[in-house]
């Protein structure tokens, strides 16, 4: 009787140990679960908080100033904008080529085009963003009708806006085009008219100073603002809208549909940016979106 209750005793203690084994067992598991599961919140939140960075090149106002105001509500979001601040129009799309420069905000799309056909690059357009309007300045007359049949008119020396500026002229009937089937307008497409008109060129950045010198020059109107003149005010003629010249966000093809270029389109197509462009003086810039 003894052996036999001595036996049970052993069992039961035997069983309540391996309980008590089990159950530590199961609270270590849990407790390293939850650690495991409170280190994979930490890790995902600390992702989430990471602060992503763009660079964004232009070149004057007001396309720095749409930049600067897409950089303050994207802040926001943890992405940081930096405005990289280039001294002429071939800067950004060599930077953005090179992979220097994650997108740029300088130009209409027939200059981007010209330079991929030029250097063979992959440049494309994200967003367009303001019609910067282009205008024929004089400073010895204040209408066509006393402009001189044999004025001199100043244009840009660059393929797409010596077309932008023919197409000006044109559209006003002050000169009549040949047929073409290039996209773009040379000054040998001219036909000859009744004003017996001559072009001197000059760099886009360099036109304003030709304003003291010419009869009449084509600026658009950071330049013309530049010397105090403003397309609504001083403009003999305005181009009218057209988005084929419209300033526009560009990026390069690898990179245009990512997330972060997709939020720089939006951020700079805000109501902010839209109230900027329209304040703007003499009708300087007309919002395309």
């Amino acid at each position: 009787m003894k052996k036999w209750l001595l036996i049970m005793m052993v069992t039961l203690v035997t069983v309540l140990v391996a309980c008590g084994g089990s159950d530590d067992g199961e609270n270590a598991e849990e407790s390293t679960d939850e650690s495991s599961e409170e280190s994979n919140e930490s890790e995902s939140s600390s992702s989430e908080g990471e602060t992503q960075t763009l660079r964004v090149a232009a070149v004057e106002s007001p396309m720095t100033d749409v930049v600067e105001i897409a950089k303050e509500n994207l802040a926001e979001e943890n992405i940081e904008v930096e405005v990289v601040e280039m001294g002429d129009y071939i800067q950004p799309n060599e930077a953005l080529a090179n992979e220097e420069i994650d997108a740029n905000f300088s130009q209409h799309v027939p200059f981007m085009k010209q330079y991929n056909n030029n250097q063979d690059a992959n440049l494309t357009e994200v967003q367009p963003i303001y019609f910067a309007n282009f205008g024929l300045y004089a400073k010895e007359y204040d209408s066509l009708e006393a402009l001189p049949d044999d004025a001199t008119i100043g244009i840009a020396n660059d393929p797409s806006n010596i077309d932008r500026s023919l197409r000006l002229l044109a559209a006003h009937d002050l000169i009549e085009m040949k047929d073409t089937d290039s996209e773009q307008y040379g000054l040998d497409d001219v036909k000859e008219d009744s004003h017996n008109y001559s072009f001197e060129q000059a760099g886009i950045a360099a036109l304003a100073r030709l304003y003291e010198d010419v009869d009449g020059v084509i600026l658009n109107p950071t330049h013309a603002g530049n010397i105090d003149l403003t397309p609504a005010d001083d403009a003999l003629v305005t181009e009218t809208e057209d988005s084929k010249f419209a300033i526009t966000l560009v990026a390069r093809e690898d990179n245009a549909d990512s997330e972060l270029i997709q939020q720089l389109a939006e951020a700079m197509t805000n109501e902010e940016v839209r109230e900027f462009l329209e304040s703007r003086e003499g009708g300087a810039s007309v919002p395309a979106f």
